[in-house]
């Protein structure tokens, strides 16, 4: 209900700004046109509802309108090249996570466009929490006593991520390489079924986003052996944890940034980040971040494109070391 009630109000936003008359005759930034902020998912999730919370706190701090574009599919492709057909003015922003701005460059043939050459940060946004869950029933209590058993039993666990290539499938397949581990990953096509085949005892465990999984949780269908973070989980303190300098645990790093196209102005920038910046601690932004377990970020725009620089050459990496193939 409260997930609902968040989507309502924000949607009610966002749509009574799209009707609101535009000053045409006034072209200096920001308000010659209103701001477009494209979201490369459908409505509803966890970024839709970030996407949206972004255009609202532009439109609150930069005093024009805001439209959420939700441009879904294709691996992300085609919103980002929606967003590099516009002119880098400072008024078209594109929320992207690591598939987009990291990964896609080497997984795909021919992504269409390089991400470290055609966007510029404005922040990183916040980071995605994951963990290893497993049935409520199961044996397992711990990351260690699903390691031993994996060890005494080659071949027989499995465990699922939810998408071939992501970030979670290859912080599990350089777990399973580092540690010498002889066990099944298997790619869902999202959450859902994946959380659903686990609870059904299809697979031994599931690597989820945790907001995205934390209502089975809350309905004891499933039990977390570990957040896959040095950070704890806020709201299971207790959690046991996996450490960034330990090389053989394992550990997911994936995030969300709001991006523009290269040649945007620095000074326009500063000031889009400034105005996400200045939502940082309003209560509809927290109350999503909290709703979803996730962790803000929202560092400076220097900070940022340094980290996605230095984020797109682990992920190369990674992806080299898997042998997946370019697809």
């Amino acid at each position: 209900m409260k997930f609902l009630k968040i989507l309502l109000s924000l949607s009610l936003v966002v749509t009574a700004s799209t009707g609101l008359s535009v000053h045409a005759a006034q072209s200096d930034w920001p308000n010659a046109k209103p701001f477009r902020v494209v979201v490369p998912y459908p409505p509803g999730g966890s970024a839709d509802i970030l996407g949206r919370l972004v255009a609202k706190k532009l439109s609150e701090n930069l005093g024009n309108n805001a439209v959420v574009e939700n441009i879904a599919g294709g691996g992300t492709i085609p919103a980002a090249l929606s967003v590099l057909k516009d002119k880098a003015d400072g008024y078209t922003l594109f929320v992207a996570s690591d598939n987009t701005l990291n990964i896609n460059n080497f997984l795909l043939k021919s992504p269409r466009y390089d991400a470290d050459k055609d966007f510029t940060s404005v922040t990183v946004l916040n980071t995605y929490a994951h963990w290893l869950i497993v049935r409520q029933d199961s044996p397992f209590n711990s990351m260690e006593d699903l390691k031993k058993f994996i060890i005494a039993n080659p071949n027989k666990a499995s465990i699922s991520v939810n998408t071939i290539g992501g970030a979670a499938y290859l912080a599990l397949d350089k777990w399973k390489r580092t540690n010498k581990l002889d066990f099944e990953i298997i790619p869902y096509r999202g959450s859902p079924p994946a959380v659903s085949d686990l609870i059904g005892g299809v697979t031994t465990a599931h690597i989820d986003v945790a907001g995205s999984s934390m209502s089975y949780y809350d309905g004891g269908k499933v039990k977390p052996l570990a957040v896959l973070q040095t950070q704890p989980l806020k709201k299971i303190p207790k959690l046991q944890t996996q450490s960034y300098d330990d090389p053989a645990a394992l550990t997911v790093k994936s995030n969300l940034s709001v991006v523009v196209k290269n040649g945007t102005p620095p000074e326009l920038i500063e000031k889009l980040y400034q105005a996400l910046k200045k939502g940082e601690h309003d209560k509809d932004f927290t109350d999503a971040l909290n709703m979803f377990a996730y962790d803000a970020v929202l560092t400076p725009p220097t900070e940022s494109r340094r980290f996605i620089l230095e984020e797109t050459r682990r992920y190369k990496e990674l992806v080299d070391a898997s042998g997946l193939e370019k697809q």
